[in-house]
């Protein structure tokens, strides 16, 4: 997705949990799907800051700029007027409240970040990035599926380092744990 205004684009990697083995595949056995995947946590996402910290993501070429942007608490967003909000804010907070999502819940539908995020109690939410890739990108981790979102930049460096692979290998071992439609 990308937005002319700020110059930004986001590229989300949605994976349905009934690739991933069922909505237990958060809480079964010892496998960690997070860790799995080489995920890395780098700060959680602030209470009532979905947008905000999207924003810091973002425009965040490294771990070290996001966690910068993030600890000066996002001066330069909460400064502006709410009319006229500066670019690449607006366009974190178009990718949090618009339904812009393909995301399976009973069936596939359109589905914004911030109902993905909070429509489950249980699960896990932040930002992370991939092992040695130091791009920050959001992830949310819940039984209906994991959401990875970040600039086109960050994911595809993170894809490109070996993250798509490790998607594959989770989702094959999910598939190989899956018990035998044969009677």
């Amino acid at each position: 997705m990308a937005d002319a205004e700020s110059g930004l684009s986001a590229h989300f990697v949605v994976i349905p949990s009934r690739s991933l083995g069922g909505e237990s595949y958060l809480f079964r056995g010892e496998v960690r799907p997070l860790d799995f995947l080489g995920l890395r946590a780098v700060a959680d996402i602030p209470l009532g800051g979905v947008a905000r910290s999207l924003a810091a993501c973002l425009v965040s070429g490294s771990v070290e700029e996001f966690m910068r942007k993030f600890d000066e608490g996002f001066r330069a967003e909460i400064e502006q007027s709410s009319t006229t909000p500066v670019p690449h804010f607006g366009f974190a907070e178009y990718l949090t409240f618009a339904r812009v999502i393909p995301f399976e819940w009973a069936a596939l539908e359109m589905e914004s970040l911030g109902h993905i995020i909070t429509a489950s109690g249980r699960g896990k939410s932040g930002y992370f990035h991939y092992e040695s890739v130091e791009a920050p990108m959001m992830v949310v981790a819940i039984p209906a599926g994991i959401v990875i979102c970040g600039s086109t930049q960050s994911v595809t460096k993170a894809l490109g380092a070996g993250l798509r692979e490790q998607i594959l290998l989770l989702v094959n071992a999910s598939s190989d744990e899956r018990p035998s439609e044969e009677g």
